[in-house]
């Protein structure tokens, strides 16, 4: 049986959050190495605001939570190096 393997949350300093989870695995809404799955946290709970350089990669949120799906690592990588600590 395969483990599953979650990366830590990344510190950042965005208006909406304070932390972006990136994660890339077979697991996840990705393509590992290409694309990543991922999410944006504030006070430990999902930011359901929609972050505008990520809109057209946001699944539907219905209730509480909302992650981002098959998000090019290069613009990941460009968002990072403007916001992250």
């Amino acid at each position: 049986m395969k483990k599953d393997i979650f990366r830590d949350s990344i510190k950042i300093n965005h208006p909406l959050a304070e932390k972006i989870s990136v994660q890339d695995s077979e697991f996840h809404y990705c393509t590992p190495g290409k694309s990543s799955e991922i999410a944006f946290f504030k006070n430990g709970k999902f930011v359901t605001e929609i972050i505008s350089t990520f809109e057209n990669y946001a699944l539907d949120n219905e209730g509480d939570t909302l992650v981002y799906s098959f998000v090019p690592n290069e613009l990941i990588d460009n968002f990072l190096s403007e916001f992250s600590l």
